[in-house]
């Protein structure tokens, strides 16, 4: 039943934007397919449309952290940076040690001149993927030369 209306849910979000036809395939839309029009919405300038697709890939599978990270990365470009922090909170409460997550709070905390959060959250990321990890990398970069990329 959690899936039908799901399907109601996106067709309604679908009908507005796309039309009909479009609405009905929705019955039957995977959550990568959510994601990757989301990233098409965004590609063509439709920000609202990319966060109607975000949320409805959150309803679709709420234990994914990825849908959360995105959405919360599209916050960060729209400069919404509170709506950004609480986005990649939730894709840590879906999974603890999600790597893309972390990077996020680290860099956010960063650009906000919290400098010592920003190092927790490195240390964190140490832990949870190692010295290798192209999100480790790119926070401890972003430490280093004292601003956020």
């Amino acid at each position: 039943m959690f899936r039908s209306v799901l399907g109601l849910v996106v067709s309604a979000a679908l009908v507005g934007s796309v039309g009909f036809a479009a609405a009905e395939e929705a019955q039957s839309v995977t959550e990568p397919q959510l994601l990757s029009s989301a990233a098409d919405a965004i590609k063509s300038g439709d920000a609202v449309g990319a966060v109607q697709l975000y949320q409805s890939a959150i309803i679709y599978a709420p234990g994914d952290p990825v849908p959360y990270q995105r959405l919360a990365e599209l916050y960060v470009r729209q400069s919404q940076l509170e709506l950004a922090r609480q986005y990649f909170s939730l894709a840590l409460d879906a999974q603890p040690a999600y790597a893309p997550a972390l990077e996020g709070l680290a860099l956010l905390d960063l650009a906000a001149g919290n400098r010592a959060g920003a190092v927790a959250q490195h240390e964190v990321l140490l832990r949870a993927c190692g010295a290798t990890c192209p999100e480790t990398a790119q926070v401890e970069k972003a430490l280093n030369t004292g601003a956020a990329p």
